[in-house]
């Protein structure tokens, strides 16, 4: 634990991306998800089976800490509140929680000494800090930037000959930071289940063969990282194992042409289920036929008919959502990367803009940063002193389908795209004008937005039932000084922080979202630097002088969801009731706001180890007694005011 100051769903998308999260074509029932089904029938499964319990409290020491468990035993009346697990409604996939690393960010990150660095890696993105597998990254400068800045600034280069691709400015300190972040989060892989990935065979989805290892018409199958697919208990199929043994060895059955079966260790024919998991569990003639892919490299990659590919992809490597801020200034009405015109683009600029943002994610790629998706816009409604660019809901989707679409197709077919990236009132109107053009939806992965406009957790909800096909990012959250106490003019703790981004946590991912992306990493005592004074808190404050980490209660509030709800956890309906009224606290407001009056917030999600998360909030002046629910099993629970607990259910027994 780091005490409070330190020293020291596949995408119906015509163009899916790899590593799109999933969701069901309709809300699924538990049926052949074991985890939920054995909570349905653990009463009489399960005796002696307890509950773990994690919990940080205000009032106390304890900061994402082990608690006693609990029993888990058979439903039971209760004269109160209930928080209630529905195991037959199974929802979106969990990508995983992260923050952005602006050049305030790794700036920040540089002033330390190397010890401490190492220390602000491990509690992000480390196995004993937050578990962080997402990160934002700004195309060129933004108001977190220590000046303006473009990587061509060159009027009048249409054709970009002048782009910086080495990236001279980005190299300094934003890139190093961010591949430290990536060998940290991969070098945590521990548990790699082979799955139908996306339509486009990248290097997760490249396989070595080795022929005859284990025998004649036996071949072991090495991914990338050197680890090989094997065949475990049940049939699981899983890429762990750095070592060819008994388990990793695949029988390739010719059918036609290119097509093979394929049968694990124990004999079984691999089957891919509707929910893209693959098991060795078919017998003779019930097993999936793969097309086997020659790639340039000598490597194959194996194919289903529908076109989607097996990948070996860790669950927890870093996904990056890139964002541009502003274009340069020459390609802008008003001249200047601060502010926007209207419209923001010269006409004859379209196109370059398209271009540029292709030879950005290009560069970084190169650089060894690839990009997982790109936002068209950072908050197109804003037109904001520092770096902007204002879109209508029509000029986004004209841009997307006519430019920028058709060219991250040619260039980048691996990118996921999503429109929108602003606050949560226009969500709808964005995503709307995307969709109804088939022009542009063919390009639309997801959409992103932020939670500066309240909760409005209705928008995101209406998305989600009306798009179930795209993904639904949270990808800003953070408390501007205007939202701080009267007179405090630099970051402090605040506990209320903590509670406001639980509650908007809770509410995305009960609404849809499959995932939440803090702004800042890092910022410094200051609350920047800033380029235009626009300051704020971040969940970790530098104190670079005194070489101190300055933990603020939302680095802990985070961790009780990415710590828990891991990547390929999907989201359970949860349902509180609330019988009466509670004793409030103050919020912040106007967003991030929770007091408690209407008793407990909760989400939950199954983890793939079977495992369920359940998160249970508490904003209220008062400890709160209730019964937690999953289907025939209980557990009577009590949460302390002013806190946030993590309970995991165990899986069928």
């Amino acid at each position: 634990e780091l005490p409070s100051r330190l020293v020291a769903s596949v995408s119906a998308a015509a163009r899916p991306c790899p590593g799109a999260a999933r969701r069901p074509a309709a809300v699924a029932a538990a049926a052949g998800l074991p985890g939920l089904v054995g909570l349905a029938a653990s009463a009489e499964a399960g005796a002696g089976a307890t509950v773990k319990v994690v919990r940080s409290t205000k009032d106390t020491e304890d900061r994402l800490s082990w608690q006693p468990e609990l029993p888990l035993v058979a439903d039971f009346a209760f004269d109160g509140p209930v928080v209630e697990v529905v195991p037959s409604e199974v929802d979106q996939e969990i990508l995983g929680f992260g923050g952005a690393f602006t050049e305030a960010a790794a700036t920040t990150f540089s002033k330390l000494t190397p010890q401490m660095q190492d220390i602000v890696i491990e509690q992000y993105f480390g196995a004993s800090g937050l578990g962080y597998t997402l990160g934002r990254v700004p195309i060129n400068s933004c108001d977190f930037s220590v000046d303006s800045y473009s990587f061509d600034d060159t009027p009048g280069d249409f054709e970009l000959k002048e782009f910086d691709t080495n990236l001279g400015h980005d190299k300094k300190e934003i890139i190093p930071l961010i591949r430290r972040a990536i060998e940290k989060v991969e070098s945590t892989v521990s548990d790699t289940h082979v799955r139908l990935g996306g339509k486009v065979a990248g290097k997760w989805e490249s396989l070595k063969v080795f022929d005859g290892i284990h025998g004649p018409g036996t071949a072991a199958l090495q991914s990338e990282g050197g680890r090989f697919l094997s065949t475990e208990a049940g049939g699981a199929v899983t890429a762990n194992n750095l070592k060819a043994v008994a388990s990793t060895f695949f029988t390739l059955k010719e059918v036609s042409g290119d097509s093979v079966a394929l049968l694990g260790a124990n004999g079984k024919h691999l089957v891919v289920a509707k929910d893209g998991s693959v098991k060795a569990s078919g017998d003779e003639g019930s097993g999936t036929t793969f097309v086997r892919v020659k790639n340039a490299d000598g490597t194959i990659s194996l194919r289903v008919p529908e076109g989607q590919y097996l990948t070996a992809e860790p669950m927890e490597r870093l996904r990056l959502l890139a964002s541009p801020w502003s274009p340069p200034a020459w390609m802008k009405t008003n001249g200047a990367m601060d502010g926007s015109g209207t419209p923001c683009l010269k006409g004859e600029a379209t196109a370059s803009w398209a271009n540029y943002i292709a030879k950005w994610i290009s560069s970084y790629t190169a650089a060894g940063v690839p990009i997982w998706a790109l936002s068209v816009q950072n908050e197109p409604t804003n037109n904001a002193g520092w770096e902007a660019c204002t879109l209508t809901p029509q000029e986004e989707a004209d841009f997307l389908g006519t430019h920028l679409g058709p060219t991250l197709k040619k260039e980048h077919p691996e990118v996921c795209i999503f429109v929108f990236d602003d606050s949560k009132h226009l969500l709808p109107d964005y995503v709307s004008a995307a969709m109804q053009q088939p022009g542009t939806a063919q390009y639309v992965q997801g959409a992103a937005f932020h939670w500066y406009s309240g909760d409005l957790f209705d928008k995101v909800a209406w998305v989600h039932q009306q798009h179930p096909e795209v993904m639904l990012l949270a990808s800003e959250a953070t408390y501007e000084r205007r939202m701080w106490k009267a007179g405090m003019l630099e970051p402090y703790s605040d506990w209320r922080f903590g509670e406001g981004y639980a509650h908007d946590i809770i509410g995305d991912l009960n609404a849809g979202a499959v995932g939440w992306i803090d702004w800042n990493l890092l910022l410094d005592d200051k609350g920047g630097p800033n380029h235009i004074g626009n300051v704020c808190d971040a969940a970790v404050v530098i104190d670079a002088k005194q070489q101190m980490l300055n933990v603020h209660p939302q680095y802990y509030y985070i961790g009780h969801f990415s710590k828990f709800l891991v990547p390929g956890s999907r989201h359970v309906t949860t349902k509180v009731s609330a019988p009466k009224k509670y004793k409030p606290s103050q919020g912040p407001g106007p967003y991030g706001t929770c007091t408690g009056e209407g008793g407990l917030e909760a989400t939950s999600a199954l983890r793939p180890d079977g495992q369920t998360a359940v998160v249970v909030l508490n904003c209220a002046d008062e400890d709160i007694d209730f019964k937690l629910l999953a289907g025939a099993s209980a557990v009577k629970a009590s949460a302390p005011r002013r806190s946030i607990t993590t309970y995991l259910l165990p899986a069928a027994l």
